[in-house]
């Protein structure tokens, strides 16, 4: 913070993601790394706003570059990629308390997103929304909605647009130490650069989840969650029946100092 109106902050990640599976039993799951620098300036316009610009260049290194399903040499396309691929991202808007229990922060803008050294490129509006409201001393609920650019995990020479948005609501019982959760989500992957015509589809994902968490003390937390997850398929999918559900149990524990 420069002074009572202007502040700024920069940020950075990474993201490391790795499927060890046969590709002689299993569909082809390609892992990912992903880097990313950004900055953010804001500047104070009254008690409860401020206008906030943001910027962000993503770097991409997947797997997929290297057809292993054959298709490529049977339709004739390119059968090997660079590994590497970027992006880039600005976004204004404002962030904001409506009252003293609700806030809110939404940004829209541009992003580029150049896939295998620019063998693909896209260029689309994008968002990022949130909102958060603390209902009372034991009720809290968050609506979320996203927008971004990413290489497929399912087929090599491809990359996606993924919109999303979420909801959650949490509860809060036996003096703080019981929490339950509960939230729902909708993805939509829609295929923005593909060099086969089969990989030409997009899909729609929803999901649910459920969970509980108990603070043992200060230190360790036990939590329990259920989730079902359904996904459907649209579009040029070669013939082949893609949708699935999933369901899925969950019990572990969660350290912090």
């Amino acid at each position: 913070r420069f002074n009572e109106k202007i502040h700024a902050d920069v940020n950075a990640s990474y993201y490391y993601l790795d499927y060890d599976n046969s590709d002689q039993q299993f569909m082809n799951l390609y892992g990912w790394q992903r880097y990313t620098v950004g900055a953010e300036a804001g500047y104070v316009l009254s008690q409860w706003t401020d206008f906030i610009v943001a910027g962000s260049y993503q770097g991409y290194m997947q797997d997929n570059s290297e057809d292993l399903s054959g298709l490529a040499e049977q339709y004739g396309t390119r059968n090997r990629y660079s590994r590497n691929s970027q992006g880039w991202s600005l976004q204004g808007g404002l962030q904001s308390h409506l009252t003293e229990k609700i806030t809110y922060r939404l940004l829209a803008g541009w992003s580029r997103f150049e896939y295998s050294d620019g063998l693909f490129t896209d260029d689309g509006f994008t968002y990022s929304a949130s909102a958060n409201w603390k209902i009372n001393e034991t009720w809290t609920t968050m609506l979320r909605a996203e927008s971004y650019y990413m290489p497929s995990e399912r087929e090599f020479g491809s990359a996606n647009r993924v919109d999303m948005v979420s909801w959650g609501i949490g509860h809060t019982m036996i003096r703080g130490k019981l929490n339950a959760t509960f939230d729902v989500a909708y993805r939509r992957e829609t295929r923005v650069c593909n060099d086969i015509s089969t990989y030409d589809y997009d899909e729609n994902i929803l999901s649910a989840r459920l969970g509980l968490n108990y603070w043992v003390n200060r230190f360790l937390a036990v939590y329990l969650r259920g989730e079902y997850q359904g996904s459907i398929f649209g579009g040029d999918t070669g013939g082949m029946e893609r949708d699935y559900n999933r369901f899925r149990a969950s019990l572990g524990f969660t350290l912090s100092y």
